[in-house]
This record gives C-alpha cells, structure tokens and sequence, in this order.
C-alpha cells in the first residue's frame, strides 16, 4: 500500500499492477472448468470484420437464464425444491425428460458475493424486463459497490 502519491515509487506501482493482473488470472482460472462462461472477451472475427467485444458474466448467465430456447443451460444447476423437480431430475436419467430451467420460474433472485454495483443491477432488471417480461428479479449482494469501493477491492491484500 501506499498512503500519498508522495510516497509512490516506482516499485510500489509495479508490484500493484502485478498484484491486479495477478488476481485477474486467478479469476480466469477459476473459471476455466466451465463450458459456456469461461470468458468475458469476444475476440470478434476477421472474416465478417466483427471487432472485439467484452460481455460481463453476470449479464451473460441473466441471458442464459432468460433464455427459453436453450432447455438445458450447462454451467447453471439447477438445485431441487418440490416433489416435481425431484421426479422430473429423477426420471430424466432414465427417460428423455428435460430438467427444470432456471427461468421457469417467476422471481428470479441473484445473489452477488463480493459486491455489486448499481449499474450492474439496472444491466439486470433491464435484461429481465426486456427478455422475460413478467418476471419479477431480486439482485442481492454482499456490499452495495461505488467506484471508489470497486477500485479499492483491486488493491486489497486479501480480497475474500
């Protein structure tokens, strides 16, 4: 840490870019198991002249969740409540039976360890309100983020 730009050396601002770029890997690779959110970058193609693109993970599972065409979203579990999800789950490894999709039902509750911010909430409620209209969304979160706190998170020593 560093307490004034006085006292920033050069060294210091280096060991906290690599401390930055460290945790990103880190996030990356805890990542890497999954099949459909493993990144957030879309190198775009150079064949229909599609630049390169960021899509946040968070807006990427409200998609797939709201999605109804895709019956069976593969990095979302779907976890068990009623008798009929238990018999549906159960059955579908015997019979062609789908399990429930996650935006079967009508409230949708995110929670966001770590924090979240207030344009990631509005990112939610909008893509909610746009693709699954009657849909009512909860966005909960461990800490309400401001700027100023996201920033900060980068440079905590210990982030968890």
């Amino acid at each position: 840490g560093c307490d004034s730009s006085l006292k920033l050396t050069s060294q210091k601002a280096t060991d906290a870019l690599d401390g930055i770029f460290q945790s990103l890997r880190d996030i990356a690779r805890a990542r890497m198991h999954m099949k459909q959110f493993n990144s957030i970058h879309n190198p775009g193609s150079s064949t229909h002249q599609a630049s390169a693109s960021y899509k946040p993970l968070l807006k990427q599972v409200v998609e797939e969740i709201c999605n109804p065409d895709r019956p069976d979203p593969v990095d979302i579990e779907h976890m068990s409540s009623g008798l009929t999800d238990l018999l549906k789950t159960g059955f579908s490894m015997f019979m062609k039976v789908n399990r429930p999709h996650p935006g079967d039902h009508p409230l949708l509750i995110i929670f966001m360890v770590g924090g979240v911010s207030v344009s990631e909430v509005k990112m939610v409620k909008d893509l909610v309100a746009t693709r699954k209209p009657g849909t009512q969304v909860i966005v909960l979160s461990s800490v309400l983020l401001t700027p100023h706190s996201a920033v900060e998170l980068l440079f905590a020593p210990d982030r968890l």
